[in-house]
């Protein structure tokens, strides 16, 4: 007997998928409010035109809905998808695109200054493993935890949409400010791997000191073969080749 195969009808996928994005949208616009620490199903579904129960269906308790929101910003700001930073060669990449998806979105302009504690969470929790990529890279480079904790705090503090539209509203284009922070995130890291080339050569030449006082030489490149050669012996100019000429 053959298994019955559910079927699927792409138009009420597509109205699901409808409802879901209205939902979410009126979850977004809820942030908006300063005091609001909690997203509200009813006033979401009155917004999106659809019962409590509805909203309930598609996100049935407050972490699926902050969970979704966040994927649903991401959506919005970053329609390509976001490609973390991958090592400290990466980051200036990184800052760029970041930056340039969300200068295309006048909503991150008002989310930048946003100061709902439930967008606090929102956002939080969607660039959670953003944030980890760039101090996993910045960690990467071996510099001294010092000098690694003041670039990363640098980096981070660069992360946020409310970097470049500051810098908008200091005169700089916003088709210029992308290239300007990623610049600015390479002399970052410029610096610290110049730190951390510093440290290696310094802890290498102690190293060799230490050798030296305790009476070990240290390794020397072999000499040439042609300069470990005994000297040849020369006649004396007085006594000619046997057979010539006196």
């Amino acid at each position: 007997m053959k298994e019955s195969r559910r079927y699927v009808s792409p138009k009420r996928e597509a109205q699901a998928a409808a409802t879901r994005d209205a939902i979410l949208q009126a979850f977004a616009e809820q942030l908006s409010d300063p005091d609001r620490a909690t997203l509200s199903p009813s006033e979401a579904a009155r917004r999106a035109g659809v019962s409590v129960r509805t909203v309930h269906v598609h996100f049935p308790n407050a972490d699926d809905q902050i969970i979704a929101l966040g994927e649903w910003f991401d959506r919005q700001f970053y329609p390509m998808g976001v490609r973390v930073a991958e090592g400290p060669d990466d980051l200036s990449r990184y800052f760029h695109d970041i930056h340039e998806n969300a200068l295309k979105s006048p909503l991150t302009r008002a989310l930048a200054t946003a100061r709902s504690p439930v967008w606090r969470e929102v956002r939080q929790r969607r660039r959670a493993e953003r944030l980890a990529a760039i101090r996993r890279s910045v960690s990467a480079i071996g510099a001294p935890r010092q000098a690694t904790e003041e670039a990363t705090a640098t980096l981070l503090s660069l992360s946020g949409a409310d970097v470049s539209w500051t810098m908008h509203d200091y005169g700089l284009p916003l088709d210029r400010i992308p290239d300007a922070i990623a610049r600015t995130v390479q002399l970052v890291v410029d610096d610290l791997q110049a730190v951390a080339a510093r440290c290696r050569q310094k802890h290498a030449t102690a190293s060799t000191d230490g050798l030296r006082r305790r009476g070990h030489r240290p390794p020397q490149t072999p000499m040439h073969a042609s300069t470990e050669r005994a000297p040849t012996h020369q006649q004396p100019d007085n006594q000619g080749p046997k057979g010539s000429d006196p």
